[in-house]
């Protein structure tokens, strides 16, 4: 295969999904596997903000979040080498997509929505699972909501030059071994 090739790579790869799709967690089994550095978007911005998500949400809006993610995202193409795990609102327009495709790889971690509607409502620092009172959303309109903003992104997760769909495998390091193996074939 082509783990030379794979070894003289200079790009990164990212990660990209809807939230809550386990990017991070696989991203972290690709980084071990493959002994290259990983890296959080979300955590970065958390770090280089000095405040969680949930509250540069409240406190600044979507609109300044995504500037931030953005901008933090530029950085990391430009001075890292390794995998990225985006946000799952990344991918918010084409440029990103070029941009990501240009500086490495882009790989869609793809899981149902209803799996996905499980694991946000069972975590609460995601600002979707809020109403405008701060109270939670039931199931139903969560599950609403969560179609919406996918059906939004799907056009730019789908691409991603490597596509992987969880539901075809039993665990994370069958998925990161399959994960590897799409990389190795293209670069």
């Amino acid at each position: 295969m082509n783990t030379n090739r794979l070894n003289n790579f200079k790009g990164s790869i990212y990660i990209c999904g809807f939230m809550a799709s386990g990017k991070s967690t696989l991203g972290k089994k690709l980084a071990q596997k493959l002994d290259w550095e990983f890296r959080d978007l979300d955590t970065v911005i958390e770090e280089k903000e000095n405040k969680v998500i949930k509250d540069i949400f409240e406190d600044r809006g979507e609109e300044y979040f995504r500037e931030k993610e953005w901008e933090y995202l530029l950085e990391l193409s430009r001075d890292f080498k390794g995998i990225v795990s985006l946000g799952g609102g990344a991918l918010q327009n084409q440029q990103v997509v070029d941009h990501l495709k240009v500086n490495g790889i882009l790989l869609f971690l793809e899981v149902p929505l209803k799996e996905i509607t499980k694991r946000v409502a069972r975590r609460n620092h995601r600002p979707i699972l809020f109403d405008e009172e701060g109270e939670i959303k039931s199931r139903e309109q969560l599950f609403e909501e969560l179609k919406a903003l996918y059906s939004d992104r799907e056009k730019y997760y789908k691409q991603a030059e490597i596509n992987i769909h969880s539901s075809e495998y039993n665990s994370i390091k069958e998925m990161a071994d399959i994960a590897i193996d799409k990389i190795k074939r293209h670069v």
